[in-house]
This record gives structure tokens, sequence and C-alpha cells, in this order.
């Protein structure tokens, strides 16, 4: 203090101010913001490979929305359809909207394929040919004798056996009709009409993303007015939901925020301690913003639900800078910041502990938080030190606030009637906070980062239960060296998944080497057919059976020859495939070849698991895998918590004295130990967040302790200090208490309990001799 200098201090401030304002400049015309679900998660914890092809997997689900319109009529659910698909093609957010199938694309396909259709066999023709040929005449009479059995007269002189209908068919199985080019799914009495589109933008900005609800919620009721139903699901739509959700709860933590700093005006009647206030939390906020951006590129909007919460932490050095100007008679700004600046430089020093401890655990969210913190932090107190002392220049409150009687009454008296009733307080105190921590539970799941609403969760049940939609997080990766290698590997484990879908692991599976076989397989096909229809004869006899003449048995005979050195690529299979198969494939690089083999509706994830022990097989269940990561740093953090609270008290000790540390430390313990046991007693989300906000109760309770071991004969002006300060905490980290997300309730509900306990217990704090 004896080289402070206010006017320089002042400067240097508003040039740190002008250097972050002309990055900002830059950073925030550009592509700052993330919205996406997928970015909240960390990296896997496996092979460099298996991670790669993971984030391959999500960019390919990442865009896709899946609709279904759903009437009492075919033609109305594709008349409710239709006008879905106008709606996204005026929306201009689409890219690639499908509705009806394009019969020339369909057709081409078809011709494509067809070519090889003596070495393409579905796994049932290929059964028969092996077991009982004659089985496979039977069925085609059946077929051809049938009420479709005209459907497949038409390419009968071509392809007599109909393999290839039977390999197209087996491609597409399910509930599925085609009416006027568009899929339909009948279930019941009801009909339901397919429409996929893909997100033209895959990053998923927030005003994309807000434009999306609008849309989707604008159809729904239009087309629920008119007797109909629309189901929707999609990464896309989910990400949407939990963007609005965050937006409104930065609403609405900034009015709670705005709310206590209007009680600066009620407590000061000047306006000047408002306008200071709002300048600090304003530069306090945009630095975190301008830096956090130079460091992470983008960050995510819970950031910002967070950083929000920041402004009642922020306010609290301005609150006790001028709440000590009620403490003396001879007040000037100098002066006050010398009283105040011991204090709230420990208390910045144990915030940042606490605040930068959340960047321990490799979650991207949970660091950005941190950091974004730490400079508003930082902000905060470089703006009361460096530029309030000049701005404060001739500020004098000329009277004494009701508030600040109210909380001088209130720490004098709650004191007294605490230590006057400890004997039984401690007792009950104690066994609640035990019964409280007894039923504590964690959990650790994952889907907790994610708000859906139950509407649209019973969306994307039913779509589930109506479509073969693959699950998203959990498939198996199949590698290989090569081509034929990965056909190898995934044939191994589709006849294990056979086996496990026949004790009732799963509905189904599926993966391209159902569809494509490798040359070998091929060869190995055509010389099946060969021995069993063409050489023995029974060609000959079911083709003159059906009325077919010499000439036309000879021709197909020419024609099956001609065919035996024909091999379809896996290049080839690809660019004629549907969109179903091709998102299995993904790719070739660097000497390995990978593929997903998808799952729909699993019921026994041990036994799939356990497929691990397959050559190039790797089963990928992401929302286990992570939820498990979540539960191991849970105790890392708990390690982590009692850690901080070591330093700390280690720094007051080595300032203070332990008996004062240990009596300023017991505040933030008491807090945390009741902010535990309410979780319990509420049946509150319990898991790694949790913990992340106990290291912010540990700093911010350490701030009461301090400053009311500090405060002497200051501790009116303090304890006003103090509870303003709680008040606004409450009103911003307290209010992320009514998030719908989870993990964000849990972490608001925490702080509230905490802060609210430690405001309770700071006024026990004293000085005490050494």
């Amino acid at each position: 203090m004896r080289i402070y200098r206010p006017r320089t201090a002042a400067f240097v401030w508003l040039l740190g101010l002008l250097a972050l304002g002309f990055a900002g400049s830059r950073l925030l015309t550009a592509d700052w913001l993330e919205t996406g679900f997928l970015a909240l998660l960390p990296a896997t914890e496996q092979q460099p490979e298996i991670a790669q092809a993971v984030r391959q997997h999500n960019e390919l689900i990442n865009g896709k929305v899946i609709c279904l319109t759903g009437a009492g009529s075919a033609p109305q659910a594709i008349a409710y359809a239709g006008q879905l698909k106008e709606r996204f093609e005026q929306s201009g957010l689409f890219k690639d909207i499908r509705l009806q199938v394009d019969q020339q694309d369909f057709a081409k396909r078809y011709q494509q394929l067809f070519v090889y259709r003596y070495q393409l066999l579905d796994a049932q023709t290929r059964g028969m040919l092996l077991a009982q040929p004659e089985t496979l005449i039977g069925r085609n009479l059946e077929m051809l004798y049938s009420p479709l059995g005209q459907l497949q007269a038409a390419n009968l002189e071509r392809d007599p056996l109909l393999l290839f209908s039977r390999y197209f068919n087996a491609q597409n199985p399910g509930r599925f009709t085609l009416e006027q080019g568009v899929v339909l799914v009948q279930d019941g009495g009801r009909f339901w009409a397919l429409l996929i589109a893909d997100m033209a933008d895959n990053k998923l900005h927030l005003d994309n993303l807000d434009v999306l609800r609008e849309l989707m919620n604008g159809a729904q009721g239009r087309i629920e007015a008119a007797g109909g139903e629309l189901l929707a699901t999609g990464m896309p739509l989910f990400t949407a939901e939990g963007s609005h959700s965050a937006q409104r709860e930065i609403a609405i933590v900034s009015i709670g925020s705005t709310l206590g700093i209007l009680l600066l005006l009620l407590t000061f009647r000047s306006a000047r301690p408002l306008l200071l206030s709002c300048l600090g939390i304003a530069a306090s906020t945009f630095a975190a913003l301008v830096v956090s951006i130079m460091v992470f590129g983008k960050i995510h909007l819970l950031t910002l639900v967070f950083g929000a919460s920041l402004i009642g932490v922020g306010i609290d050095y301005a609150l006790h800078y001028f709440c000590s100007s009620f403490s003396s008679e001879n007040w000037a700004p100098a002066k006050g910041l010398q009283y105040i600046l011991l204090g709230i430089t420990l208390d910045l020093g144990t915030s940042l502990v606490s605040y930068a401890s959340l960047g321990v655990a490799p979650f991207p969210l949970l660091q950005e938080i941190a950091f974004f913190s730490v400079i508003g932090l930082i902000g905060a107190w470089a703006t009361v030190v460096l530029l309030f002392p000049l701005l404060l220049t001739g500020f004098k409150p000329a009277h004494k606030p009701t508030m600040l009687r109210l909380t001088n009454y209130w720490q004098q008296h709650w004191r007294v009637w605490l230590l006057r009733n400890r004997a039984w307080l401690a007792p009950v105190a104690i066994a609640a906070v035990a019964g409280g921590l007894w039923q504590l539970t964690p959990r650790d799941d994952v889907r907790l980062l994610q708000s859906a609403s139950t509407e649209r969760l019973a969306a994307d049940q039913k779509i589930r239960q109506l479509l073969p939609v693959r699950a998203d997080s959990q498939f198996f990766l199949v590698s290989g060296k090569d081509p034929q290698d990965w056909h190898r590997n995934e044939q191994a484990l589709l006849a294990r998944l056979e086996t496990l879908k026949q004790q009732g692991a799963m509905e189904s599976y599926d993966g391209l080497s159902r569809y494509w076989p490798d040359p070998d397989t091929q060869r190995d096909n055509y010389h099946l057919l060969k021995r069993t229809f063409y050489e023995a004869g029974l060609l000959k006899r079911y083709m003159a059976e059906l009325g077919f003449d010499e000439q036309a048995i000879a021709a197909e005979q020419q024609r099956f020859k001609a065919a035996e050195n024909s091999r379809i690529s896996l290049a080839e299979w690809l660019d004629s495939a549907d969109e179903a198969r091709k998102i299995h494939w993904l790719g070739c690089d660097a000497g390995r070849c990978i593929s997903t083999v998808s799952l729909t509706d699993i019921k026994n994830l041990n036994a799939l698991s356990q497929l691990n022990d397959l050559q190039g097989v790797r089963w990928v269940d992401q929302a286990t895998q992570l939820s498990s990561l979540f539960e191991r740093y849970r105790t890392s953090a708990s390690a982590l918590l009692i850690a901080a609270y070591g330093i700390v008290l280690i720094g007051l000790a080595l300032k203070f004295g332990w008996r004062n540390a240990l009596m300023i430390i017991s505040v933030p313990v008491f807090a945390t130990a009741v902010s535990l046991s309410m979780l319990g007693w509420f049946d509150q989300l319990f898991s790694l967040f949790n913990l992340f906000a106990l290291l912010l109760v540990l700093g911010i309770g350490v701030d009461y302790g301090i400053f009311f071991f500090l405060a002497e004969d200051e501790r009116s002006s303090t304890s006003l200090a103090v509870t303003l300060s709680a008040i606004t905490t409450l009103l911003s980290f307290g209010l992320l208490a009514v998030s719908s997300t989870a993990i964000v309730h849990a972490f608001g509900f925490t702080v509230a309990a905490g802060i609210l306990t430690a405001l309770l217990l700071a006024p026990l704090v004293g000085k005490q001799t050494r």
C-alpha cells in the first residue's frame, strides 16, 4: 500500500481491458460457442485407433433427425410427412431430406448388384443350399403361388431361383412397406411414414438449434391439430432442448443475481456502488469469456450457465470494499482497500485453489468452467484493487442502513444463542448429519449430463420400438489389416451374435458382412450353386416344372457359366448400398479396415462385453465406459477435496497459527458435511460434480471465516458484507438448483446448502491468541 498509486493502477486496468477488447473484437465474431452434447464428454481411455473410430461413428450420427408421422390411414400419414418435408425444405436447416425413395436410384442399385446374383447369397438361402437344396425349390413355389407371386414373376426368367430377390429383401427386414415411394411402418391400426433429414450444419450452432426447436414444435402442433402424430428423435433435437434449457437457466441466474445486486442500491442509497459492481462483473465476465476462447477455441453453452453464476462470487470483493465504508467516520478509498486487501487476497487464493481443482478431471466441461472461473475471479479482484479506489474518490455513505443494523443484530444474538445451546445443538446436528450421510447414494450415469423432456424421451423410445434403430452408444468395432481379414473377423462375431440372439441377449444385430461376402465367400457361393443346382440337374428339373423350354434353360446355364469369375469389391458394393448399410463402414486407413456392428433392444450387456476376446473385435459401450470414468474420478475428487482442505489449512496456519486456522477451516468443513447430508435426506443426485461444488463451498466458506476472523471491532460491517455476499451467491449458484439438467441442479443444490450453512456458522469465528 505504500507504493500504491490509484491513477497508475487504474491506467494498468484500462490497458488490460483495451487489450481484451481488441482480442474480443476478433474472437467473438467467429464461431466460438459449442452446443453439442458430445463436446461435454472426455476422450475415451481406449487405443488411439479405437478412439478415432468412435469419433468417426459419432460424427456420422450427430446431424441426423428421424421423424415418423402417424395417422389412421397410410395416405394421411404420407400427407403429414409431405407437409413436414415442405417445412423442412423452407427452413434451410437441412442439406438432405429423404421421404420418397428415389425409384431411379433404387433401380440403379438393383441392376448394379443383380449382375453378381450368383455370388451374393443371403444367409438363409446359403443355409438351405448346404442342408437341403430341394427346400429352396419348395420355398420358391410357395412364394410364386402366393398373392405376392406376380411381383416375383417379372424377374423369374432372368433369376429363376429368385436368388437376388431373396438377397435384396434380406437387406431390408422389418415391418416395412412402400407406398407412393414412401417407407411405411404399420403398428396395430396406425400407419407411420418415415422421413430422415441431415442437418446442413453438423456443428449445431445456437441460432440453428433455436430455429430447429421452434420448427419441430410448430410442425408437431399443426399435425396434432389435424388429428395426426409426430415422433422425432436425433442428436440435434436433444441438443436443441439442452441449449434451450441452458439459455433459460442463464436468464434465471442472471435475473436472480441482478436482484441481489439491487440490494446494493437499497443498502447504500447511492448509484455509485451499484454501477461499480455492474462494471466489475461485466469486466471480469468479459475477461473470462475472451481468455477462455483464446485458450480453448470454443466454449460450451453450459460453461456460460456456470459463468452466469460467477456473478454472485465475483461481487464479494466489491461488497467487502463498500461495506468497509461503514466501519469508521474518516473512511477513505485507500484506507478501505488497506483494510480489506489481505482478506480478499486470501479469499482469492482459496477460491483459485477450489476452482482450479475443477480442471484436474479430464472432462472438457469442468476444465472450461475451472478456467473461466479462475480468470473471472482474477478479473473481479483486479477491478476492485486497481480501479475502485480511483472511482470511489469522495464516496462516503451519509447514513447507517437498516440492513447494517439487522445483520449486526443477527450476528451478535445468533452467536450467543448458538453458544448457549451448544450442549444439545451439537449432538442433534451430528446425528442429523450422520443420518443424511448414511442415505447418500452415488449415481455416476453420464446420461445425466443431457437434459431432455419426458416427451422427447418417450418419442425416442417409441421410434426405437417401431424401427430397427441402432443403439448409438453401444456397438462393436471390428477391424482387420485388409478387407478380407476384416470380413473374417466380423463373420466370427456375427456367428457368436446369432447364438446370443437366440438366447435373448438382444433383439437383432446388423453388420456389413451380412450383405457383402468377401471374394473367397463369393467364390464358395458360386460353387455351392454350381454343385447343388447347375451340375446336379436340379435347376433343369425345377425350371421345366415352371414351364420353361429347353432354350430358356440353356440360356440360364450360359449366364451362370459366364459369371464364374465375377466378383464385386467392397468399394463397388458400398457404392450401390443404401445409407443404412454405408453407415457401418468407417473405412481403411494405415493398414487397418474398421466397421461397426450395431445392435437393437439390448437385454444382456454382460454377454456382449465378453465377445472382446474375438480377433479384431472391440465392444464399445460409451455410456457405461464414461459412467465408469465418472465413478473413478469421483473417488479421485474425494481425495482432491481432502487435499484442498489440507492445503488451505496449512496456508492459514502459516499466517494465523494452527489454533486460529482450525477455527476458520471448521466453517467450510461443517458446511460440507451438512451439504452432503442434505443430499442424502432429500435423495438428490450425488456424483463427481457435487464434489466439485463442495470445492466451491470450501473457497467461499473460508472467505466468510477469514473476514469474521479479521473483523475485530468491525464485525458489524463485516456481517453486512458477508450477508450480502451470501445472498448474491445464493441468488446465483443457488438458482442453478432449478435447472432441468440433473448435474446442474445437483451442483446448485450442493452449493446452496453449503453456503447457507457457512453463513450461519461464520459468526462463531473470532480472533484468538496464538
